[in-house]
């Protein structure tokens, strides 16, 4: 009876997984994945949250992808990014085997730990998404409750886990192939290429769709755009090298992302100039955001520590042929330049 009851038991957990294959055959896209096996997995091992972490190309980061089964439970907004150092996630990078947790109030061994048990997490397995030998991913599955994971759960979760590793690969390659065609490849931001991607409100909601860059926009009303140029960096180029040049284009970079958090659209417009599209901003909202940069660019310098001075010109308007909001705020960073402030613009297009 004994016998027959495992039989059963293993049948069921075998066609879910069958169901769970069929089910992500075709999916394009990391969420589909994420509910495919909330459907068929679900009913067989009950979690709270659960995501999938697949790692940039450098592998300094990983790409998070979550969704919650419990009501009031909060997750990881789409496309979030999660460093790896001194994290359970450069574990199981390195060992390449499913780390279990079964109780985060006695046992918070990495940097995540903490803020995992401040979500009301109190139990979690971060399994290995591997392919020939390498491990690309995780999958984290988590409960609220301790202890709450059975042999036959982890079992199960890692056949699941090993099952979706080919899908789950691809999809990261494709990503992989869309960012190296639209990523600056010095600074890692957007290129003028992805800019040119953007010409109308659909275009726009599709590009933050396509790079899992988390938005609430159904519908682009207005827009700032932010033009961005480094002071004299010819003379500096010409000074210091082409090789500490690039460095302080790559410090400026990292600048421009601490000054703008939450806002991805950031693109290098080319040489020293760069841009931030900000949908739906108020006037007042990229005036200080362009502030923000320029105080913060001189703060903190670059990898020497020397300030950097920027000019930046804003236009704020109702969206209408994006090309015109980027020449407006190429003419209002031209004027910056000559008046040494931040220039906004306030332009209507007919």
């Amino acid at each position: 009876m004994l016998e027959k009851s495992a039989l059963e038991q293993e049948m069921i957990r075998l066609r879910a997984i069958n169901q769970l294959l069929h089910a992500t055959r075709n999916s394009l896209q990391t969420s589909d994945i994420l509910t495919a096996v909330r459907d068929q997995i679900y009913p067989l091992v009950a979690f709270d949250r659960i995501g999938i972490l697949l790692a940039e190309p450098k592998g300094k980061y990983c790409i998070v992808h979550e969704l919650v089964t419990k009501d009031g439970l909060s997750c990881s907004a789409p496309g979030d990014i999660m460093q790896i150092e001194g994290t359970a996630i450069e574990w199981v990078f390195r060992e390449q085997q499913t780390h279990i947790n079964q109780n985060l109030a006695q046992q918070q061994e990495f940097l995540e730990d903490p803020f995992l048990y401040e979500q009301s997490i109190q139990a979690i397995l971060r399994i290995p998404l591997c392919r020939s030998e390498e491990t690309f991913g995780i999958i984290t599955v988590k409960s609220t409750e301790p202890h709450h994971f059975t042999p036959e759960d982890i079992a199960l979760l890692e056949d699941v886990a090993a099952h979706l590793s080919a899908s789950l690969y691809t999809l990261k390659v494709l990503m992989e192939l869309k960012l190296q065609a639209t990523t600056d490849g010095l600074t890692g931001v957007f290129n003028r290429r992805a800019l040119h991607m953007i010409h109308d409100r659909e275009s726009l909601i599709s590009f933050m769709d396509t790079f899992v860059i988390e938005h609430a926009v159904d519908y682009v009303d207005n827009a700032a755009v932010l033009m961005i140029d480094i002071d004299e960096f010819k003379l500096y180029n010409d000074t210091y090298g082409h090789d500490q040049g690039d460095q302080r284009l790559i410090a400026f970079t990292q600048i421009l992302r601490y000054s703008t958090p939450g806002h991805q659209l950031i693109f290098r417009y080319g040489g020293d100039e760069f841009i931030i599209l900000l949908p739906n901003a108020s006037k007042i909202d990229a005036h200080n955001m362009s502030t923000k940069i320029r105080q913060s660019a001189l703060k903190t310098g670059d990898h020497k520590g020397a300030p950097i001075s920027v000019s930046i010109g804003v236009t704020h308007a109702p969206w209408a042929e994006f090309s015109n909001l980027v020449r407006s705020a190429d003419e209002a960073m031209y004027v910056h330049k000559r008046k040494r402030q931040v220039v906004t613009t306030d332009v209507e297009f007919s």
